[in-house]
């Protein structure tokens, strides 16, 4: 094995909620941080009670930023604002996109200055540019299946306001160990659930209906003792 590829991390932290972090946690977490969000400013995360939202919401509060979590269903929205910190909850499956853009417009007094968009959805990019205030940053994490997915925000708009659009995948060592450190300091508190391995496609039945909160961690064997 390349030991380039090795990361030592802290001791004091559990393998089953740090695994998610080494992959969803430092994909949204570079994702703030490409925002440039700062201090009491408002970001946007679409997706905000799934298994890469939990976690964007978080490292948006915990760099003292103010966010609008957007999701589906009222079942989200304890989770979103009690649990995750969000400031504000809008549910899309009660609202049209034009709704939206609007509402959070007024929340943000006209527009936020960053939106992450977490849900691997093309309806969730279409038009999530169009909440942007001037000089707003979109950045894109989830990848929709479809192949024809398009942000749909005029090229005009995105001109004249000089709106940012960027790509997230995965971020450097530094920034990985930087978004481990904000859970083991508590700042941050991924949401796992432990099934085993025989429920594997019960948990994938469970991801195409957006049914899971937080992540999962498949557990492939049985505990045992040395």
């Amino acid at each position: 094995m390349d030991t380039g590829y090795l990361t030592i991390l802290p001791q004091d932290i559990d393998p089953s909620v740090i695994g998610p972090v080494l992959c969803a946690g430092l994909t949204t977490y570079k994702a703030v941080r490409n925002s440039g969000i700062k201090p009491l400013e408002w970001i946007v995360v679409v997706g905000a009670g799934g298994g890469l939202g939990h976690l964007a919401v978080q490292y948006a509060t915990a760099c003292g930023a103010r966010v609008i979590g957007i999701d589906g269903g009222a079942g989200k929205r304890d989770l979103v604002l009690n649990q995750l910190g969000a400031t504000e909850y809008l549910d899309f499956t009660s609202m049209s996109s034009e709704d939206l853009i609007s509402t959070v417009r007024k929340i943000t007094n006209g527009g936020a200055h960053a939106a992450v968009v977490t849900a691997g959805s093309a309806a969730a990019f279409a038009r999530a540019a169009d909440m942007l205030r001037i000089g707003g940053t979109l950045s894109c994490v989830g990848i929709p299946p479809d192949k024809e997915s398009f942000i749909r925000t005029n090229i005009g708009t995105i001109v004249i306001r000089g709106l940012t659009i960027k790509g997230n995948l995965v971020g450097n060592l530094k920034e990985c160990l930087d978004a481990v450190e904000f859970v083991r300091q508590g700042k941050v508190k991924p949401i796992v659930k432990i099934r085993p391995f025989r429920e594997l496609e019960e948990i994938y039945k469970d991801m195409q209906e957006a049914k899971i909160e937080g992540r999962v961690v498949v557990k492939i064997g049985d505990d045992f003792e040395v």
